[in-house]
This record gives C-alpha cells, sequence and structure tokens, in this order.
C-alpha cells in the first residue's frame, strides 16, 4: 500500500493522518463530545499517529505518545525491526522526529520512553527528550512538556497507562 500511495504521489503517513482528522472532526461534531477538551493517546505506531494528528489538528488539547521517541539520527544504524510506512517521506529534510511532536508547542505534550526498548537506542531517545525540553523552553512553556522513562522495553504497562491518564484528565479538565 505504500508503494501505491507514493507512486499515486502520496503516503502512507499522509493517507492515514487524513483519515485520523476525519475520524476526530467526526467525533467533535457530535453532541456527546465536548469538543473544547480533545486528548490523543498512542502507542509506538499509534504514537506516531497521536504525533501527527497534534500536528495537523489545532483541536487537539493535549497530547501522549508512548514508546515511540526517538532522533532519527539513532534509526539510521540502528537495527530497526519495525515499519518506516507511518513517518512522513521526506520530513528528515526540514526536521526531526520531535519537531513533529513539538511543532504545537506550548500545546501539553507527555512522551513515556521505555529505556529497553528493542526499537529505540536509548541514546536517541534522550537526545529526542531534551530536542522536546528545547522546543518548550524556547516558546517559554518549559513545563508544559513532560517526559517519562521507565524500565523494560516496548510496552505501556499499568503504571505507565495510571501516569499517562491521570496526565491527560489533569490536561482536558
Amino acid at each position: 500500500v505504500s508503494k501505491y500511495c507514493n507512486v499515486l504521489g502520496t503516503s502512507m503517513a499522509g493517507v492515514v493522518a487524513y483519515e485520523d482528522r476525519v475520524a476526530l472532526n467526526y467525533l467533535l461534531s457530535r453532541a456527546d463530545v465536548d469538543s473544547t477538551h480533545a486528548g490523543c493517546i498512542g502507542l509506538s505506531g499509534g504514537g506516531n499517529r497521536a504525533a501527527l494528528l497534534s500536528a495537523l489538528h489545532e483541536s487537539v488539547s493535549a497530547t501522549v505518545i508512548i514508546g515511540l521517541m526517538t532522533t532519527y539520527e539513532a534509526l539510521l544504524d540502528h537495527n530497526m525491526s519495525h515499519t518506516w510506512m507511518l513517518f512522513p517521506f521526506g520530513w528528515a529534510r526540514y526536521g526531526d522526529w520531535s519537531d513533529i511532536a513539538a511543532c504545537r508547542a506550548p500545546s501539553p505534550l507527555l512522551v513515556q520512553y521505555d529505556l529497553q526498548d528493542y526499537l529505540f537506542t536509548e541514546q536517541g531517545m534522550h537526545d529526542a527528550h531534551l530536542r522536546l525540553q528545547n522546543h518548550y523552553a524556547s516558546v517559554g512553556k518549559p513545563e508544559a512538556y513532560t517526559g517519562q522513562f521507565y524500565p523494560g522495553t516496548h510496552k505501556f504497562d499499568l503504571e505507565m497507562q495510571a501516569a499517562a491518564f491521570d496526565w491527560l484528565k489533569g490536561q482536558l479538565k
């Protein structure tokens, strides 16, 4: 599918991001949804989608990204056992992955990192964390970004879930 998207002048990331925006627009149109307090959360590829949705839809008030954040540099020589299809094609010419996640700063952002994640290097995660801190500091709201580091591999366990949902609830109240 990704190959056909490229041949047709788009990307898999673009198609998925468009569909996520359509889904959010539908949710926001419903009477039983508080359209002034929308948040998004995602693990791994879902974290990728949360970062893109937050970047592309101004109605997202707070975002949680789990098990995804690193730098492009750290991905280059790392054993990549995951897909590249949801990363925006060509974006590395303009910025790093953390720049997409932080592009709506000072909108609240929580990133949860798994220190022994087999998909990303620990150095890449720490470098992305530092980039995010610097982005938020540059707009005068360093407290709007939170990075949490957890031991273990690629996961979203009960401890992380409790922290993420409590943080998101606090941001959207």
